[in-house]
């Protein structure tokens, strides 16, 4: 086959489009499997143990390129770097690709359960979406090289070409439908090709990201923002490949407990961190929001290779160390692990040697060999010495330089097939320590017999560009040496049979934290010399390359060590990756003084660690070190305990105003861009009112001396868009100028609503909602007419919620729709600049809420983390606008706890689109039944009305209302009344002040009734002879009082010697009734006595038994109503109530003047 210059078969030279550019050749593809599942599957323990598998191999030299790649400091170097990749994914020393070699070496410790086809299908499209990628790299190239619109549209063709091989082979790491790399029972075997390919594909989305706008790459419809797709699909992509890696890990963990099952799972973990883990903790450094530059990455885990032990390599010829009979056991094994320790490099080696000896003959030395190890380790820019100790410590020692060692070629024994040692192990160092090579000796009985015997096993991890590493080629160094037995039996006394084992670590995790003054640095803090009390070190979740640091209280991280180039007096902005529980605030300490950032949560206590639990924060101060070494001091503040903060990594970013004024254009251009529709006369259906502000704050910040035109140009377009965006929004007044206007529709709000204006989140006016008081919500709503709306049309609701707590959200048509928000409020600044000269500095603050977002963007949430976004939409469709009822869109916003509260802005209602498909089907069902049932309520509404309007009828004599039956009484009223209360959907349930489909028909009822009353009132010669006053106007003994019944108030007398009276003016010489509405309860009588100043007097008497005034017998309790006619011969009257015992209560006491 042929080979281009960069080493990839069946490149095309000619850099212009070809057919199989535009289809997925698999008929045709030169890297289609030729996988040999039988061989792969029947790989027994012998030919693998202490050799590093063909697809680790090829995946450590992999993932050194894909370090190099991040650290690229131009396109050109980083299309080379790319092709040389290209070429080890593809076919490496091996001539086989990354797919086929690791599903081959998996099968040699996973059970297969897929066919060969399923298998077959994936590498083959992994191949495949790789060969388009190398296709559209060309592309790239060329355009690079010359670019003109002809190659910028050949580049765009292949970029949406590999953009949709990509989407369909890894279907955005969805768990359960999963494309070619994601087969069901497939994800473990498929798991390498699925991280490689899903590398491939965000770095073509980083490619968009950061070249696209020149490519005319966000001029097309529909627009697609491939910064958000790069992002979210960084954690996707992270959170499948973890969550698989874990599924494989737990499966073998679980598969026995012999020391044969534990080497399965330790290759298992070994070579997956190195195919898949490894590759998965360079995703976030492909976010080009946070990455916009070269960037220093650091691999910190730890690599151990297989213990050192002998092995007989034919299963004829005796035992190797692992036998059953052996007794190594899966437990003892793992145990001999360490667990998460700081990563400090190796300065030297003690090791100690002792005796191998035969029961029969305990004096005879058969081998002295390795007992135990005291490795010295230093952390970075230090001289500071630790050891780490492991084995049995004899005086028989050797010390043995540690730095910069690549590769041990060790010689194991073996004594009669039952103990086990290391007598001599060979260090090769690199060229910087001048490629000597150190030697540990033991000892060897060469002579007599029952001697061991020996075998030479080579450790090392490949270089990147030769399978055997060199001085000047190699990719890991030796870390730390660990004597084990491994649970193996000891069978002479006083005798060690153990087993060595090695850790390697990445070249990129350097010894020396030099800050570079051009790259973005990352320094894993595991890297700490001195960590704080409390803090521990825990295992990296998948996705971070090396172990985190971990506090559950407040106080100090510990001390890091780095080197400045102080020469160059550079500036430099911090960062910080971590999770918490609870908000924080981080303190920095250094020659620079003293800087700290307040860090909000990300995650609930309890939580697993996921991608989306850890926030990369900048803080607001930049630096400028003043010596150099210099100790970083970080330091969690303030007091708490039992929650988690995990710190990852610490980042310094050089400060080039140059650079990033450039960076901001980019930025702002592509902010404006993505506001538009292709041909710019209309806004994208997604964008939202806020997203415009965001965008004019980012043009707002340009530089007027670097870009002075070109942010004059945005301006005016960004401006454009904010009109567009007004005239879409349905709502009237969005900048809340006018609430409670005599308007018909506008703002209506409740007390407690204040408007604010020019604070730091918002361009324009938010409101504040204030807690509620008692049952009286806090609220604010408005009407959008029907006559604004299209039926079967979707609509949306956008705004931006700084804080709140209990805010609910409503939307109202024929039906319903509800949000709670509950925000925290964790974009508050550390400081606002603002004086009246400045104001607010918008840029710091963009770039603060930019980060937030962009967390809940790309974080995938359940309901509960979703009501605590910044950004809210809410969706609502409407039926047929059925003319007959007012159908608008109510937006009601309130709070209706006591302590609740929200701050909110730009708020929109916008329409999305028409409905269609199901979406529309289904409205129409949910329009018909809403149809149906606003029939049945409108029959029943229009029986209860005839009741009621009946019964207000009857209380007046004529057809104006202006004069009242003088048979009716206020029972008569109250019975009306009742009636019009049965009328339902009156009010909204949202918001009370909201009328519902029957609010005018109960206003007009009501109305009426109030005449009623008014009228009642007024001819009643006695004051609030209904006690709707409580004892107003009366005179009143201990024992009497008001009380209330839903609307309805009455006078209880409660003992004998209870009694109310008054004293009223009446015209003498007229015709008047006393009546009076009443129950007594219990024996004996109530009275209500009438008398006039001539001593004539009328008395009402009730009791428990008694007849009303149509002659109907009554018991029970039951009120009643009783007359009498009295012509009072004077002005003044007056009127006692009283009883003789037990309870009388009285509704009502009237004194009407009637017609002769």
């Amino acid at each position: 086959m042929n080979q281009n210059k960069h080493g990839i078969i069946g490149a095309s030279n000619c850099g212009c489009a070809s057919d199989d550019v535009a289809k997925y050749p698999l008929a045709n593809n030169p890297y289609s499997s030729a996988l040999n599942l039988n061989s792969c599957q029947n790989s027994s323990i012998l030919n693998w143990i202490n050799i590093i598998g063909d697809a680790a191999k090829e995946a450590v030299s992999i993932g050194t390129t894909i370090v190099s790649l991040i650290t690229a400091p131009s396109l050109t170097g980083l299309i080379s770097i790319v092709y040389d990749l290209i070429g080890k994914v593809l076919g490496g020393s091996s001539g086989q690709s990354i797919s086929d070699l690791s599903i081959c070496d998996l099968l040699s410790i996973i059970d297969l359960r897929v066919s060969q086809s399923v298998l077959n299908d994936g590498i083959a499209d992994f191949n495949g979406s790789v060969l388009l990628y190398r296709n559209y790299l060309e592309a790239l190239d060329s355009w690079n090289k010359n670019p003109n619109s002809a190659s910028a549209e050949e580049l765009r063709t292949r970029f949406r070409i590999a953009d949709s091989e990509f989407d369909r082979i890894l279907t955005r790491g969805s768990l359960t439908n999963g494309g070619s790399l994601a087969r069901q029972n497939a994800q473990i075997l498929l798991l390498p090709s699925f991280a490689s390919a899903a590398f491939f594909h965000l770095l073509l989305l980083r490619d968009a990201t950061r070249y696209g706008t020149n490519w005319g790459l966000y001029n097309a419809t529909p627009f697609i923002n491939y910064q958000s797709k790069l992002v979210e699909l960084i954690e996707l992509y992270t959170d499948y490949c973890v969550h698989w890696y874990n599924r494989g890990f737990n499966e073998l963990r679980q598969r026995g407990t012999s020391a044969t099952a534990w080497l399965e799972f330790h290759r298992y973990r070994r070579e997956m961190t190195l195919m898949v883990l490894d590759i998965v903790a360079s995703f976030s450094s492909l976010d080009i929001t946070n990455y916009p530059i070269e960037t220093d990455f650091q691999l910190s885990r730890i690599i151990y290779t297989d213990p050192i032990g002998f092995v007989h390599r034919s299963s004829l010829r005796g035992e190797s160390w692992f036998s059953f009979v052996n007794r190594a056991n899966f437990s003892d094994l793992e145990n001999a692990i360490p667990n998460p320790r700081p990563s400090w490099f190796l300065n030297n080696m003690i090791i100690s040697t002792g005796s191998l000896t035969l029961p029969v003959s305990p004096s005879t030395d058969r081998a002295r060999v390795w007992y135990g190890s005291r490795d010295r380790i230093s952390p970075a820019n230090s001289q500071f010495i630790t050891e780490l100790i492991s084995g049995q410590h004899t005086t028989a020692t050797q010390t043995i330089l540690g730095r910069n060692i690549f590769r041990v070629d060790s010689q194991a024994c073996n004594l009669n097939d039952t103990t086990y040692g290391v007598n001599r192990a060979v260090f090769y160092h690199d060229a910087s320590e001048g490629s000597q090579r150190s030697v540990y000796e033991g000892y060897i009985r060469t002579t007599g017999i029952d001697n061991p015997r020996v075998q030479n096993i080579n450790t090392y991890l490949p270089g990147e560009n030769s399978d055997i590493p060199t001085p000047e080629d190699y990719t890991h160094i030796l870390s730390t040496t660990i004597n084990l037995t491994g649970g193996l039996r000891q069978v002479a006394s006083n005798r060690r049979s153990s087993l060595v084992m090695y850790g390697w670590t990445h070249k990129s995790l350097a010894r020396n934290n030099t800050i570079n003054p051009d790259r973005i640095t990352q320094i894993p803090l595991t890297k700490v010399d001195t960590r704080g009390t409390g803090v521990s070190y825990v295992n990296d979740p998948g996705f971070i390359g090396g172990a985190l640091l971990q506090r559950t209280d407040h106080g100090s991280l510990g001390v890091l060590r780095v080197q400045f180039p102080l020469h160059l007096r550079q500036q430099y902005r911090i960062r910080v990756r971590y999770a918490s529980t609870t908000n924080i605030r981080l303190s920095v300490n250094g020659s620079f003084g003293t800087i700290s950032q307040n860090l909000p949560s990300t995650m609930r206590l309890g939580e697993d660690l996921r991608y989306g639990s850890f926030s990369i924060r900048e803080f607001n101060t930049s630096i400028r070190p003043t010596a150099s070494p210099d100790q970083i001091r970080l330091t969690i503040e303030p007091s708490f305990i039992r929650q988690e903060v995990y710190v990852d990594r610490i980042e310094f970013i050089p400060v080039n105003p140059t650079r990033e004024a450039k960076e901001d254009l980019e930025a702002a251009k592509k902010a404006v861009a993505s506001l538009f529709t292709r041909t710019r006369d209309g806004l994208q259906v997604n964008v939202k009112d806020y997203q415009v502000d965001q965008a004019a704050n980012l043009v707002s910040c340009l530089s007027d001396e670097q870009y002075g035109y070109d942010k004059k140009m945005l301006l005016e377009a960004v401006r454009a868009a904010k009109r567009l965006s007004r005239e879409r929004n349905l709502l009237q007044d969005p900048d809340f100028n006018t609430i409670n206007s005599t308007e018909e529709n506008g703002w209506k709000a409740s007390n407690g609503v204040t408007i604010s204006e020019g604070g730091p989140f918002y361009k324009g006016r938010a409101i504040q909602l204030a807690s509620a008081r008692e049952n009286y919500p806090t609220y604010i709503y408005q009407k959008v007419d029907a006559s604004e709306l299209k039926p079967y049309t979707r609509y949306r609701l956008d705004g931006f919620v700084k804080s709140s707590q209990d805010l609910e959200i409503d939307l109202i048509h024929h039906h319903k729709v509800h949000l709670v928000k509950n925000v925290p409020d964790n974009l508050v600044l550390d400081t606002y600049p603002d004086d009246s000269c400045n104001g607010i500095n918008r840029c710091d603050e963009q770039k603060m809420v930019n980060a937030q977002l962009e967390t809940e963007h790309h974080h995938p949430m359940d309901c509960c983390e979703a009501a605590q976004t910044h950004e809210f939409s809410s969706y609502i469709n409407t039926g047929d606008l059925n003319a007959s009822v007012d159908q608008g869109i109510w937006v009601v916003l309130k709070v209706r706890t006591t302590d609740g509260y929200a701050t909110l802005g730009n708020l929109e209602l916008v329409e999305v689109g028409p409905l269609s498909g199901e979406s529309l089907e289904r409205e129409q069902r949910d329009n018909a039944k809403w149809s149906a049932e606003l029939g049945r309520k409108r029959a029943e509404t229009e029986r209860v009305y005839y009741a009621a309007k009946q019964s207000i009828n009857h209380l007046f004599v004529d057809y104006q209302d202006q004069q009242l039956n003088p048979q009716i009484g206020m029972a008569d009223i109250m019975d009306a009344q009742n009636l019009v209360a049965s009328i339902s959907d009156v009010y909204s349930d949202a918001v009370l002040q909201i009328p519902g489909i029957n609010y005018e028909i109960y206003t007009e009822l009501s109305n009426r009734l109030q005449q009623a009353s008014y009228l009642h009132t007024s001819r009643n010669a006695m004051q609030n002879g209904d006690f709707n006053s409580g004892l107003d106007s009366w005179n009143a003994t201990a024992g009497a009082t008001v009380q209330q019944d839903g609307n309805t108030h009455f006078l209880v007398l409660s003992h004998w010697d209870a009694q109310v009276s008054q004293q009223f003016r009446v015209q003498p010489n007229c015709k008047y009734v006393l009546r009076v509405t009443a129950e007594k309860v219990g024996g004996g009588d109530g009275y209500v006595t009438i008398r006039d100043g001539a001593h004539h007097t009328e008395t009402l008497t009730f009791n428990a038994c008694d007849y009303d005034i149509n002659g109907t017998y009554v018991t029970d309790n039951t009120y009643l109503t009783k007359e009498v006619v009295f012509h009072p011969e004077t002005q003044h009257m007056w009127v006692e109530v009283s009883e003789t015992e037990g309870v009388f209560h009285i509704d009502s006491v009237e004194f009407i003047e009637t017609q002769e």
